[in-house]
Parts: structure tokens; sequence; C-alpha cells
């Protein structure tokens, strides 16, 4: 990232559904692979599941996150959707949750897509939009870079970026031993100097593991390594120590895995924000940017101080930032 750059993480707002679902409850709809005491062992708790289709969800978010600074929808020049699953970034018809299009017009329904109605629904009209996917859950970091970059080069006083995603009906929950829920997260960006400094962004793809069916094994061997080696490569682009590091805030993913990851890197647990893993879940791309928000609300992170945001996304990609509140 340019040093001198004046642009700023402005605002970042989330909505999680109201619908909490028990482990035994999900065992019971066969939406776990493993058992409900496997994945409390492995910090989990509830889930969150939507009522409603991704893109109320994501339009929903935007809307209180505009609202909440005062944005005019007009001054926005660029709106990227950074859905993960594929049934998440298409409007499905009558706008009721649903699986892959069927019928006669199926064809035109796989082309409703969740950016450009998105844009519609809330005024953006002076936005271009963009569609991210093949991500993972590095998705929203990535959009968030993305939009950076764009801002730069073209001078853009606004940019909003949104991951929302919501598991069809009758889909497992439990992916790779991690239990996922339903959410939507929206980030702001603006030059207003007040707001928080993305000082770099680093990434690591890994095609081989294109297939995590696959593959899966190898990918849990590779895991730990990869993500180190992702960890060290980001500090080494700060030019900061891990000393400097004020709080590491992950995905939410099994709190086993960042008991291992900790002692792995050396980076204490202590230092490592988990409490949003049981009572949240894994929401897929959006971890990171909830988790820096709670963190910030509720005052465990003060001006000038750095936190670390870590992710992995199937696929597969490791992303890694600093950010100096």
């Amino acid at each position: 990232m340019n040093p001198s750059s004046t642009i700023r993480i402005h605002g970042i707002h989330y909505t999680l559904p109201e619908r909490q679902v028990g482990l035994e409850q999900l065992a019971a709809e066969g939406r776990l692979i493993s058992t409900p005491e496997t994945m409390r062992d492995f910090g989990f708790g509830d889930c969150r599941v939507s009522s409603v289709p991704a893109t109320q969800l994501a339009s929903v978010t935007l809307k209180a996150l505009l609202e909440r600074h005062g944005v005019d929808p007009l001054k926005v020049g660029l709106l990227i959707n950074a859905s993960v699953l594929a049934t998440s970034s298409l409007v499905p018809k009558g706008d009721a949750l649903a699986e892959f299009p069927q019928g006669e017009n199926a064809h035109l329904e796989m082309f409703r897509f969740s950016s450009t109605r998105l844009q519609d629904e809330l005024g953006l009209s002076n936005a271009r939009t963009v569609g991210l996917s093949e991500l993972g859950c590095v998705s929203l970091s990535h959009a968030v870079w993305l939009a950076h970059a764009v801002m730069e080069m073209e001078g853009l006083e606004y940019a909003l970026c949104v991951n929302a995603d919501v598991f069809p009906d009758g889909i497992k929950r439990e992916v790779v031993y991690n239990v996922c829920s339903d959410s939507a997260c929206a980030v702001l960006l603006s030059r207003n100097p007040e707001g928080s400094r993305i000082k770099t962004y680093q990434t690591l793809t890994r095609g081989y593991y294109w297939d995590p069916d696959g593959h899966q094994n190898e990918l849990l061997a590779a895991y730990f390594p990869t993500g180190k080696r992702i960890l060290e490569k980001t500090l080494k682009a700060s030019g900061l120590a891990r000393e400097d590091i004020q709080l590491l805030i992950p995905h939410n993913v099994s709190l086993r895995s960042w008991e291992i990851l900790s002692k792995f890197t050396g980076i204490p647990l202590g230092k490592i924000y988990t409490e949003n893993i049981r009572p949240k879940g894994h929401s897929v791309a959006a971890d990171n940017w909830i988790n820096l928000k709670d963190v910030i609300d509720r005052g465990l992170v003060k001006k000038g101080d750095h936190v670390m945001m870590f992710s992995f996304g199937l696929g597969a990609h490791w992303g890694c930032s600093i950010v100096q509140i």
C-alpha cells in the first residue's frame, strides 16, 4: 500500500440473522458431519441461519452503513460485491430462498446479479459494480484491497465493499471442521483522515488445492506452514515486528486450529481475538471485518494500534493484512 495514501476505512457494519441454531439441532437435521461434541470441543456453539436471501442481507447492511455515516449514495464511485457461494451472488426468483435456478428460463435467471440490484435499490447511480468470486473466505479482504487500488488510480471519494452469504436449505453447515453462519458485512472506504489505514495486504494462492474435497487431507497439512509464511510475509512488507501488533484478528475457524497456529507462529493465544467463534460461528468471508468492528467498539484497541487480520479461503488462498487503527 502507498504509505502516503489518504484512503481510510471509514466504517464497518454487519448483519447477523436473529435465528440461532444449536449444534444438536444441526446434527438432527443432518447438517453436521462431525458430532456436536466434536464441534463444541473445536470451539463452536450456535450458528446463525437466515430466512431471507443473501441479497436482502446485503441491502439492509449497506443501507445502514451509508445512513450511519451520512454518505450520499451518489458520491459512491465503486461497489464491490464479494459473495462467496455461487447461489449468494444471484437474486433468487420471487426473493425466496432457493436452490440453483430451474425451469424454461433458467438460463436468464443465472444473470440476475446481486451487485446491479444493490446499485439500483440503494441509489448508487454513479458507482460501477464489480462481482468478485472464486476467492473463498478472503473475498471481502480482497475486495477492500481492490477498492483501495481503484480509488487511488481514479481519485474516487467513496467505495463500498460487501460480502453476504446464505447457505441453501439442506446444505451441510460444517465445512472442513468449521460451523458456518449466514451473514452480511459491508466496509466503507473514504478519504476521511479519521479512519483506519491499511498498511499492507498480502496473499498466497496455491492452485493445487483447487479441489477441497479431493485434496482435503493435503490441504489441512499445508494450512499451518503456509499460514506461518503469510504472517511472516505480511510483517516483512509492513516493516513491523511481531511485538508491534496489538491484536491478531482471525477468521472464526476452529479454536483448536488457532491454538496450534499460535504455537507454530509464536503469537500468544492471548493476543488472538477468538471470543466470537462460539457465539457467531464462521461467517465465511465476513469474520475478519465483523471482528475488527467488535474489537474497536469494545475498546480492545486504541487509535494508533496495529492489528493483523488473517484469513484462509478454500481454493486455496491465504490472506493477511495489517491495519492501523
